[in-house]
């Protein structure tokens, strides 16, 4: 067991469960006078070929992933340090790809996200992320 986890990562999205998750984060970061990264990735890994259409799409997705990170910035604590990230691609694969690059000692994520197919796999991100990460996950329901 850990004794402290000084680089915390949280995962986000829109869902309720990611801002349970976000609550959670900031205070384990506190308890452990960390640094929390928040990550959030636009899922842009099933998106077609038409390059306009890709290019609306994503840029839609950054919206509103600007608009998830506003959001939760306006409820860090000053005496918390932290980083925000906002990526695209395949949510998994990025969120188990950062943890490894920053090496994250733990991450906190929602059991589940906003899609619903997701929601019926029981959060196939999380199982992944579980299964994938190179430190402790922490689920948060």
């Amino acid at each position: 067991m850990k004794e402290s986890y000084k680089r915390i990562l949280v995962a986000v999205d829109s869902s309720e469960q990611a801002r349970r998750a976000f609550q959670e984060a900031i205070e384990v970061t506190r308890r452990n006078d960390a640094h929390l990264y928040i990550l959030i990735v636009s899922d842009t890994n099933h998106l077609g070929a038409e390059p306009y259409a890709v290019d609306q799409v994503v840029k839609q997705a950054h919206k509103a992933a600007g608009a998830v990170v506003e959001s939760l910035e306006e409820l860090i604590p000053e005496d918390i340090a932290h980083t925000t990230i906002v990526d695209d691609g395949n949510p998994k694969a990025k969120i188990v790809a950062y943890a490894e690059e920053e090496k994250i000692d733990l991450i906190l994520m929602g059991a589940t996200g906003t899609g619903t197919f997701s929601r019926l796999l029981l959060g196939s991100t999380t199982a992944f992320v579980v299964n994938n990460a190179p430190c402790n996950v922490m689920v948060v329901r």
